[in-house]
């Protein structure tokens, strides 16, 4: 009997058919035995909050039950990655959107989270004085418990990728403030900071010094700054630490810079959010090589010392540690959420282990321009410190 040969478009419809209909049965799989889910695609990028079940009549009756059960099924689906960022390709490439939540596309393709535009935009004169007028008394008694204690302190302000790069972005909401609130206010809260004696660091304006340079301070698709600023700013922390100190405490560290592309790491945060089936990250982005005298027997790995602040300051513990030998730092994610100490996460801190600040020889805090004066764990720290 001849052989049955069947065309490449039939053999292509036969395994269209069959994973139609195998997609249910995979779904099911995926509910039940989780750890061994099949999927289709690259994870998607963001955290999701799970819907919990609620098995009551009040949870049925309301629809909370229901739409916790939709949820889990749709998310069982072997094709929901690929399906998700397949649309957002298409939302993307036609429309030039972002579909996801909080994020805006400015010009040149520049990527950045709307809520720092949202801050920008809302900045008026004299609100420098309104922050100041705040966080001066907080800093002030910060500042006193440690260096009455013979330890060293300093504040730090990091910039923001719109103040850097307005003319990309101002365009894409209202943006009712002047030009002259927004390009004061940095400068005038860090005037009046230096007035009440707190010794501050002000790598904002610096690093919106930047703009001659080749490489912009912040990449298209990432909202925080690139390696280079980050390594200038990091070396501005040095130098301020040993000037306070009066000697090389923190050990002196060069670099020298190349340009990569496609984008790596923190340069494309926001091009992952937005997960497409093509991520926007062929741009060119500096890579540093790093040098420094070693470590061993440096006063700087015998330092208990504490970084607080925010997702800017996270390479830049990295730096301390490794280039400046601050080896024994401890970084607090807004001081609560999270430390990180010696390349080792701890989550859920408890109020010993927040306490643990109050021994430290050196503490550096730091906030982004976009919120100064305005982030709860400056309240949370001063609590401490102030607290027998």
């Amino acid at each position: 009997m001849a052989a049955i040969k069947l065309s490449p478009g039939r053999w292509l419809r036969r395994f269209a058919a069959a994973a139609f209909v195998a997609m249910p049965a995979w779904t099911l799989w995926n509910l039940a035995v989780p750890s061994h889910a099949v999927r289709i695609g690259p994870a998607l990028v963001g955290v999701t909050q799970e819907v919990p079940f609620d098995l009551s009549l009040h949870g049925f009756l309301d629809g909370a039950l229901q739409k916790a059960a939709a949820l889990r099924i749709a998310d069982a689906m072997p094709l929901r990655r690929t399906l998700i960022r397949l649309n957002n390709q298409i939302v993307y490439s036609l429309f030039g959107e972002i579909t996801a939540p909080g994020i805006l596309i400015g010009r040149d393709g520049e990527l950045v989270q709307r809520s720092y535009l949202e801050e920008y935009c809302s900045r008026t004169i004299g609100q420098a004085d309104a922050m100041a007028d705040a966080a001066i008394p907080l800093l002030r008694d910060i500042q006193a418990y440690y260096r009455g204690r013979g330890k060293l302190f300093l504040y730090i302000v990091t910039p923001s990728k719109v103040a850097d790069m307005p003319d990309k972005f101002t365009h894409l909401i209202a943006c009712p403030s002047s030009p002259q609130a927004r390009a004061e206010l940095v400068p005038a809260y860090v005037a009046r900071l230096r007035a009440a004696g707190i010794d501050v660091l002000d790598l904002a304006t610096s690093t919106h010094a930047m703009q001659s340079d080749a490489t912009p301070p912040f990449p298209r698709g990432g909202v925080h700054w690139n390696e280079l600023a980050m390594a200038r700013g990091s070396r501005q922390i040095v130098d301020a630490i040993n000037a306070e100190a009066g000697r090389e405490l923190l050990s002196p560290f060069s670099f020298t810079v190349t340009v990569s592309r496609p984008a790596e790491g923190r340069d494309r945060d926001l091009a992952e959010l937005a997960n497409l089936l093509v991520a926007p990250i062929d741009y060119p982005t500096p890579k540093l090589t790093f040098s420094h005298s070693p470590c061993a027997g440096r006063e700087a790995t015998r330092i208990d010392a504490a970084l607080v602040g925010t997702s800017f300051i996270d390479p830049v513990s990295e730096v301390l540690t490794e280039q400046a030998c601050l080896t024994k730092l401890g970084q607090y994610f807004y001081l609560k959420l999270g430390r990180s100490r010696g390349g080792v996460r701890q989550d859920h801190l408890s109020d010993a282990d927040l306490r643990e600040v109050r021994d430290v020889d050196l503490m550096l805090l730091e906030e982004n321009e976009s919120l100064i004066g305005r982030q709860q764990y400056l309240s949370l720290l001063h609590q401490i410190v102030t607290t027998p």
